[in-house]
C-alpha cells in the first residue's frame, strides 16, 4: 500500500516529467541531498564542516555509512577552504545550484545560461570534479532551462528535485524537531531527502537534523547515498529486469 505522500508525489512527477522526484526501486535506499552550501564569508567554512561532521559521526559507528549530495552556489564559495575536498574524500558528491540563491526559472535564457555556466565552470575548476546534476532554486524550472540542460555534456537530462517540499529555511517551521519529523513522513525506498545549508544557523540546524534521522534511517534498515548511486543502482536494477524479461520471452 503506497503512503499517501507517495501517491500524491507519484501525481507530481507525471505532471512534471522533467523533474527528478524519486526513483522506482524496492531496496530500502534514499538519497540525502544539502543545497546553498557553503555559506558565504565563513571563516574556515565552519558552518557547512558541521554537516559534514555530523554525517562523518554518525558513519562512526553506522552499520551503513552514509553519503549525500551538496548542491554548491557558486558565489558562496569561501578562498582556502578545504571543506569539499574533505567532503568528496568522505565519499559525497559535489552539484550544481547555480550562482546565487535564487529563482532562476524567472530569468531570461541568456541569463539562466549565464548562471548555469559559471556556476558549473567555477565548480569544476576548484574541485577538479565532473558534475551531473543542476537543481533549480525553488524547485521552479521553464522548457528554455530544460533546453539548456539536455545540451549540456555530462549532466542528466533531468532536474534534481525532492520528494518532500522543504520547510527548513521558513519561521516558524525552520525547528529540527519539527524538521526531524517531517523529513521521516517522506521516506520510502527511492526517496530524495532535502536539507539546506547557507548559513550558519540553518547549517547547526541541519547537523541537529542528521545526528537523529541518519540514526532513525539506519535503525529502519536504510541506506544513504549520493544522488548519483541512488540513480545508478535504479538504473541497472531497470537494465537487469528487462534483460530477464527479455531471455523469459525468448524462452
Amino acid at each position: 500500500m503506497l503512503l499517501p505522500q507517495k501517491s500524491l508525489l507519484l501525481q507530481v512527477a507525471r505532471l512534471f516529467p522533467d523533474g527528478l522526484f524519486f526513483l522506482p526501486t524496492q531496496e530500502r535506499v534514499v538519497a540525502l541531498t544539502i543545497d546553498d552550501v557553503p555559506t558565504p564569508r565563513d571563516a574556515d567554512d565552519r558552518s557547512t564542516r558541521r554537516i559534514l561532521d555530523a554525517i562523518a559521526a554518525h558513519n562512526q559507528s553506522a552499520f551503513r555509512p552514509a553519503r549525500a549530495t551538496f548542491f554548491i552556489i557558486s558565489s558562496h564559495l569561501n578562498l582556502g577552504s578545504t571543506v569539499f575536498q574533505d567532503a568528496l574524500a568522505q565519499g559525497h558528491e559535489l552539484a550544481n545550484h547555480g550562482t546565487a540563491d535564487t529563482t532562476a526559472a524567472l530569468l531570461y535564457p541568456n541569463a539562466f545560461a549565464a548562471h548555469f555556466r559559471e556556476a558549473h565552470d567555477h565548480i569544476t575548476d576548484r574541485f577538479q570534479q565532473p558534475l551531473r546534476w543542476y537543481r533549480p532554486g525553488r524547485g521552479l524550472y521553464n522548457q528554455a532551462m530544460l533546453d539548456h540542460l539536455r545540451l549540456t555534456p555530462g549532466y542528466e537530462t533531468r532536474f534534481a528535485l525532492a520528494s518532500m517540499i522543504p520547510f527548513d529555511t521558513f519561521r516558524p517551521t525552520n525547528d529540527p524537531t519539527f524538521t526531524f519529523w517531517y523529513l521521516s513522513q517522506f521516506v520510502f525506498p527511492g526517496a530524495i531527502l532535502l536539507l539546506h545549508g547557507g548559513s550558519a544557523d540553518q547549517s547547526r540546524q541541519t547537523a541537529q537534523v542528521l545526528s537523529v534521522l541518519l540514526r532513525l534511517l539506519d535503525e529502519q534498515g536504510y541506506e544513504v547515498v549520493s544522488l548519483s548511486e541512488l540513480y545508478d543502482r535504479c538504473a541497472l536494477s531497470i537494465l537487469e529486469r528487462r534483460i530477464k524479461n527479455e531471455k523469459a520471452n525468448e524462452e
